[in-house]
């Protein structure tokens, strides 16, 4: 029982989403979104806003659906879905959680909205880790191959979601 109404949560969540669609024209940045420590019964989606006030993007809202393991076919990898976003401007991007279904089992959520301003060229990791009862988000830069932090990221309070259609 708890699996399908769990499926049925991710379908309607997957039909009703205004999916991102890449910039055609101007300055981009490439970055990976990225999620661990998700456990069994758990999802996270990222989400794309157009400024700290939670306007909806031009773009489009959802940038990537990570599920767990025993349903990973329905969702992006962990290791990464790889997104080219507008450069030289706020990125707003929120990665929401939830574990359980409301209403029917023992449920959490958490939303966490970072902001930053890629610059042109680069690439960057934005990394959501689940540990216990604590969401976590890194904004690092990946160009090297290695783990930068991304200094100018801060945390937008409060966070950005779309329930409706993200």
């Amino acid at each position: 029982m708890k699996n399908q109404a769990f499926a049925l949560g991710l379908l309607v969540l997957a039909g009703c989403a205004t999916q991102y669609v890449a910039p055609t024209s101007g300055k981009t940045a490439t970055v990976t979104f990225t999620a661990s420590g998700l456990p069994e019964g758990s999802w996270a989606l990222v989400q794309n806003f157009a400024s700290e006030d939670c306007r909806p993007s031009p773009n489009g809202t959802r940038l990537a659906t990570f599920t767990t393991t025993k349903i990973q076919g329905k969702g992006d990898p962990h290791a990464g879905a790889r997104r080219v976003m507008p450069a030289d401007q706020p990125a707003v991007i929120t990665f929401v959680y939830q574990q359980g279904v409301i209403g029917y089992t023992r449920s959490e959520t958490c939303e966490v909205t970072q902001t930053f301003v890629p610059e042109a060229g680069k690439s960057y990791r934005l990394s959501f880790r689940h540990t216990g009862y604590r969401c976590v988000v890194t904004v690092e830069d990946d160009r090297f191959g290695g783990a930068v932090p991304v200094l100018s990221a801060r945390q937008v309070t409060p966070a950005c979601y779309n329930k409706i259609n993200g």
